[in-house]
């Protein structure tokens, strides 16, 4: 089981077009909302080399703040839309000695709030020293 929060501890200084959403001529800041996830994982050994994987996660974020001027002077001082959801992800490992092992697999988010749709292979190699 796992589980992380962060905070931004400072603000980002923005000027005009940003990922926040801003335009040209934009001055001002934006504070990350707080963000995590929380998860577990559990692993099924087949036999000595095939394990079957799979972990289980939760993201979320808050809102960024953002607060500034626009070209035309007017103030803005917006808190955006939080989002989350749920992921989910399978895999296979295969170890062909106790050093070096493959794991691959696919994670898919499964229900969100203002998340898109996405499934990502995965590969990874492991190796113990």
């Amino acid at each position: 089981m796992w589980s992380t929060f962060r905070k931004a501890v400072t603000t980002a200084h923005l000027h005009d077009v940003t990922s926040y959403d801003t335009s040209n001529g934009f001055r001002g800041r934006a504070q990350p909302g707080m963000y995590g996830q929380s998860g577990f994982s559990l692993e099924y050994a087949v036999n000595q080399r095939w394990v079957l994987a799979m972990d289980l996660a939760r993201d979320w974020a808050n809102g960024a703040h953002v607060r500034g001027t626009t070209a035309t002077g007017q103030k803005v001082d917006t808190i955006a839309q939080s989002s989350g959801d749920w992921q989910i992800a399978p895999a296979i490992e295969y170890s062909w000695s106790p050093n070096f092992g493959v794991i691959a697999g696919v994670s898919t988010y499964f229900a969100g709030h203002n998340t898109n749709f996405d499934v990502s292979p995965q590969v990874a190699f492991n190796s113990v020293f």
